[in-house]
């Protein structure tokens, strides 16, 4: 593919989302929409070997029809992909607008990210998964939400009235945007958090997951008062200055300074893989416990018993499930995963120790899905294999 010249004229909040901008903005994001900087810290940065594995030809199954890595990356409109095997990267390849050191819109991974930082307040003893929302954040005791335990936003099972549909200009997730300054907003729209206080129930917590991009703008609040800092600070002190980040990360923020956590973290390819990994690893990256690595263990075993699983996600993963704000999905490797509109992957394959990171600016928000899972897993496969062959008898790291 040949490189991209930035979108002229410039995107807009009423374009960047759409194809074919969208191609060139998730790869400048920082450029038009305020953001939050994320810190990585002091430190060196995490390297890994470089031990390339030429994939392209690899043949991977898309939508029934076999074809090649290749052409599955081209026909997801690939920016940027880390393929890491143990401690050495295998695969990297840069399309259009994305480079190593440019960061990229990563939309709900930004909600894994979240997720994993809870874990480590947790730890701390600063959050309690069984308190109600309304505990650390009285502003949502009237709201949908202040009822909902921690645990339940966590695992996206709180109940409320909230169209999810990002094509639907009436929907609740598009006047989310509008709060957060993705889109353009009306003189009556507000931010993000005054918003969110005014979302309404709908029955019972706790009993399905209830995919939904504002509760995690609602954990993200929650974090913050129970760190007693602002959101990108939680992230910085105890994820991304810790992983071996060679970029500070950005988070997007409405016009109070709200971070837009849901969706709004930006981060280069190899970041995001070197997250990956610290994850994949039980939550240690280079020696240091980032995570607790019950709480990854705990996120890897899916959703808590009697919590009916999302219905769309199982229709790709049959045996799907969601929990700490990741996609679990119940496959025989045990993968899990991080997964933005418009094709961000973080794909964790625990049983081949394979991560990938995927940055993509798809035609369509939900496109793809099942020939990203099907192609991802059998280029997970496909490493573990070449590998093996090439280092027989040893272990992958």
């Amino acid at each position: 593919m040949s490189a991209m010249a930035p979108a002229s004229p410039p995107p807009t909040l009423g374009d960047w989302l759409e194809p074919p901008v969208n191609r060139w903005a998730f790869n400048h994001v920082e450029e038009f929409l305020p953001t939050a900087v994320i810190s990585r810290g002091r430190g060196e940065h995490r390297s890994f070997a470089e031990a390339p594995l030429p994939l392209e030809d690899a043949e991977v199954d898309l939508a029934g029809t076999r074809s090649t890595v290749a052409e599955f990356l081209e026909r997801t409109r690939t920016d940027a992909i880390v393929v890491l095997h143990g401690e050495h990267i295998v695969f990297e390849r840069y399309f259009g607008e994305g480079r190593p050191d440019r960061r990229h819109a990563l939309m709900s991974i930004s909600k894994s990210v979240a997720g994993m930082a809870a874990g480590c307040l947790v730890d701390e003893d600063r959050l309690t998964l069984s308190a109600p929302v309304e505990s650390y954040v009285p502003e949502l005791a009237a709201s949908a939400y202040g009822t909902a335990t921690v645990g339940e936003i966590l695992d996206m099972s709180a109940s409320l009235r909230f169209n999810h549909d990002y094509r639907d200009p009436a929907s609740e997730v598009q006047a989310l945007d509008r709060a957060s300054g993705w889109r353009p907003r009306g003189p009556g729209d507000p931010a993000v958090r005054t918003f969110l206080a005014a979302l309404e129930p709908d029955g019972p917590h706790g009993r399905s997951t209830q995919y939904c991009s504002a509760t995690t703008d609602v954990l993200a609040w929650i974090l913050e008062r129970a760190a007693g800092q602002p959101y990108a600070e939680v992230i910085a002190d105890r994820i991304w200055s810790r992983i071996g980040a060679e970029h500070d990360a950005l988070v997007t923020t409405d016009p109070e300074g709200t971070p837009y956590a849901c969706a709004g973290v930006n981060a280069t390819a190899r970041d995001l893989a070197r997250f990956g990994r610290c994850v994949l690893d039980n939550g240690s990256a280079g020696g240091t416990q980032v995570v607790p690595e019950a709480w990854v263990r705990a996120t890897r075993g899916g959703a808590p018993s009697g919590v009916v699983p999302d219905a769309d996600f199982r229709e790709v993963h049959p045996n799907g499930s969601y929990r700490n704000q990741w996609w679990i999905t119940g496959d025989a490797a045990g993968s899990f995963l991080g997964l933005g509109i418009f094709g961000q992957y973080l794909w964790l394959d625990p049983e081949r120790d394979v991560v990938i990171a995927k940055q993509s600016s798809l035609l369509g928000p939900r496109a793809q899905r099942a020939e990203h899972a099907s192609s991802l897993t059998q280029i997970a496969a496909a490493v573990a294999a070449a590998r093996r062959s090439s280092h027989p008898g040893q272990e992958p790291r």
